[in-house]
């Protein structure tokens, strides 16, 4: 299983995050996010330098803007979080990034059609559906994901946090790949608790 620790900002936090034993490290650039990464250059600069895959998140940016910040970061893959199109997310995978296309998840029993998507996208993320396109820490039903039938391997995203490792542990779908820890690791916006998030992947490399 592939783990992902998103909303990094910090320089010191960012290279005490690469140094655990995580697959790829997340970078908000929606100026909306209170996570969203800094302009300057110590910034960008310990972005550049990240050891570990890194993923830049968009929310319906134009992809010539997307391409531009991914060579200026440096960026392995792109994950976006809008209403970007299929025809969209196949041509910044055939500019080489891998593409990770979120999907709103709502408790109330909606859940996303993603078949359009397929062939497009190295992955699908399902997030809680919130207002703020993400980040609301908040977890929709998992038992949705039963209704998931599509090829595309997936991340599960959306209110995970120390306590959920049962839980994760209990999901059987064919196609989990992966999990994106936040909001719920942090001890303030785009800070993560690196003793919580070693603790916690250390028990979950042990059972998963």
């Amino acid at each position: 299983m592939k783990i992902k620790v998103c909303g990094l900002r910090n320089p010191e936090n960012i290279r005490l995050i690469e140094a655990l034993d995580i697959d790829c490290a997340g970078f908000i650039f929606y100026r909306k996010s209170p996570r969203c990464v800094s302009d300057g250059e110590e910034c960008r600069e310990a972005i550049r330098r990240c050891t570990k895959p890194k993923v830049g998140v968009f929310v319906n940016e134009t992809p010539e803007n997307m391409l531009r910040k991914a060579g200026l970061y440096r960026l392995d893959g792109l994950q976006l979080h809008g209403d970007e199109s299929p025809e969209t997310c196949n041509a910044l995978r055939q500019a080489g990034y891998f593409i990770l296309k979120a999907f709103p998840v709502a408790s109330a029993g909606e859940f996303p059609e993603t078949r359009n998507y397929a062939g497009c996208t190295d992955y699908v993320l399902f997030d809680t559906k919130c207002a703020a396109c993400g980040g609301s820490g908040l977890r929709f039903d998992w038992s949705l994901l039963e209704r998931y039938t599509g090829r595309t391997p997936f991340f599960l995203s959306g209110g995970l946090a120390p306590d959920s490792i049962h839980d994760i542990r209990s999901l059987q779908h064919v196609r989990f790949a992966g999990i994106d820890l936040n909001s719920g690791f942090e001890q303030s916006p785009a800070v993560k608790d690196v003793r919580k998030l070693e603790r916690f992947i250390r028990e979950i490399r042990l059972i998963i």
